[in-house]
């Protein structure tokens, strides 16, 4: 191959790695956690999250994201938080402006 074409092939390669958005999915177990201490749980064993609902993403790939949450003793609440994607493909997407309600 000449030098040429392997320069293009290597431009395209890292373009295409670094215009990757980040993921906007949030790891399960972090959620988890963040949601016990938002209700003052001492361990996120005493939780369970389900009905996992992400919005439509806004301009920057930020989404809104709501889900229910039900302690160990039955108690439920509503839950909303905002999720914004990590810069790269290998960053974590952020967590932010988590609220619980009781049902």
């Amino acid at each position: 191959m000449t030098t040429w074409k392997l320069r293009a092939l290597a431009i395209a390669g890292v373009s295409l790695l670094l215009s990757g958005c980040g993921s906007s999915q949030v790891n399960m177990i972090e959620m988890q956690s963040a949601t016990a201490q938002t209700l003052g749980l001492a361990s996120s064993d005493e939780i369970t999250v389900a009905n996992v609902k992400y919005a439509e993403k806004n301009s920057l790939g930020g989404q809104k994201l709501s889900y229910d949450a039900t302690t160990a003793r039955g108690r439920k609440f509503a839950c909303t938080a905002y999720v914004t994607p990590g810069l790269t493909p290998l960053d974590k997407a952020m967590w932010s402006d988590g609220e619980c309600h009781q049902k």
